[in-house]
């Protein structure tokens, strides 16, 4: 990778113990609470670790107050389910919303039955947009319902939605198969107000995906050869006639991407995207020139959390010599990308065993982070 600009990185690690609230410290968390009493409810069936795979956005920041923590928790009225959405199972989709100027909890909203499809992410005014199933809801900072909409599914796949990093563009993609051509993804640009179709696309069949605001780049699920092969739909059209791949295939940046055998992309910001995922890389690129942060002893995950500015990221790593299914030692870290370097790094412990999830604020200035029933919150200095 001779074209690349290379950056070494060392490990550091730090300990804190397992307190409530703290004074504003890089080492220790400014906030520290047990999700249990709250309701958070461990996966017990094979179901159950499979609504915790699909959940989205279980830690997403409306404002550099208000963090909005999801989980699944018992129902305490089960019964039949109505039309309205009215949850009836056993379970269901819930989320709290901390006040972290007091670390209590503003209010908390039980959104429908436990599903393989939910999601909670936020826009770039602090409202947000719900999924549980096959309802949508758009909500206010103020935590006020706007719209609620029953999607009109077509099969037994929901439709799955994409916020990009900045919260300004929402896109649908909905799964069919064609008899034809095989699996398909529509691509809708939704209307922020409304969740009215603007304008959509159907590609081949996507293994994942990653949006800014005018962009989607997809990886095909029928390619399931190493080499990470990206294809991109722009909104307003510009995309090239003859292909939509990303990077040509024999240009440089195509070809670092297959040398890194990296498994996964993500957009930190509108002019920023992540290669990374299952490898010692984290490739950024920007304008077709490639900063490849390398830490041959780690293996980073493929999961990028973005703030809303586009200045810092999160992530995790793993100790590359621990395999994928046991791993011992993992990290959280926060990346800066004015400072061009990582600015922020706790060993994960106790190590999820079900579900992590973590988070920026708008401003990039804190870091949530859940592991199955525990969530920590940081403040991250802006000294560089």
């Amino acid at each position: 990778m001779g074209r690349l600009s290379r950056i070494f990185l060392l490990a550091s690690a730090l300990s804190f113990p397992i307190l409530s609230l703290f004074p504003a410290d890089d080492r220790v968390p400014i906030l520290s609470i047990d999700l249990r009493p709250l309701g958070y409810l461990p996966p017990v069936t094979e179901r159950d670790f499979r609504y915790y795979d699909f959940l989205r956005g279980a830690i997403t920041f409306l404002d550099e107050r208000t963090l909005a923590v999801s989980f699944f928790k018992k129902n305490e009225h089960p019964g039949l389910s109505r039309r309205d959405g009215t949850p009836g199972s056993e379970v269901v989709f819930h989320t709290i919303f901390l006040d972290l100027s007091t670390g209590r909890v503003r209010d908390q909203r039980a959104w429908g039955n436990a599903a393989n499809a939910a999601t909670l992410q936020a826009f770039q005014d602090g409202g947000f947009f719900v999924q549980d199933g096959e309802w949508v809801r758009l909500y206010s900072k103020e935590l006020q319902e706007i719209l609620k909409k029953n999607m009109d599914v077509p099969g037994d796949i929901p439709p799955r939605f994409a916020v990009s990093p900045s919260g300004r563009a929402l896109y649908e993609l909905q799964e069919a198969y064609d008899a034809k051509r095989g699996w398909l993804t529509r691509i809708d640009v939704l209307d922020l107000a409304s969740l009215v179709s603007k304008k959509f696309k159907v590609t081949p069949g996507h293994r994942d995906e990653t949006v800014s605001d005018t962009q989607i780049v997809y990886w095909l699920a029928a390619a399931v050869e190493v080499p990470l092969r990206l294809f991109v739909y722009r909104a307003d059209d510009s995309a090239p006639a003859k292909s939509p791949q990303l990077f040509e295939r024999t240009s440089g940046t195509a070809i670092d991407i297959a040398e890194s055998r990296c498994k996964s992309a993500a957009f930190v910001s509108n002019s920023v995207l992540a290669v990374t995922g299952d490898c010692p890389h984290l490739m950024l690129i920007r304008g077709g020139e490639i900063a490849d942060i390398y830490a041959p002893e780690y293996r980073f995950g493929g999961e990028i959390q973005p703030s809303r500015d586009g200045q810092r990221f999160a992530f995790a790593r793993a100790q590359a010599e621990d395999p994928p299914t046991h791993v011992r030692n993992m990290e959280l870290c926060v990346y800066d990308l004015t400072a061009r370097k990582i600015i922020f790094s706790q060993p994960i412990f106790p190590l999820p065993q079900h579900k992590l999830a973590f988070g920026l604020s708008p401003d990039g200035s804190l870091l949530g982070s859940q592991t199955d029933g525990l969530l920590r919150v940081w403040h991250l200095s802006f000294q560089h």
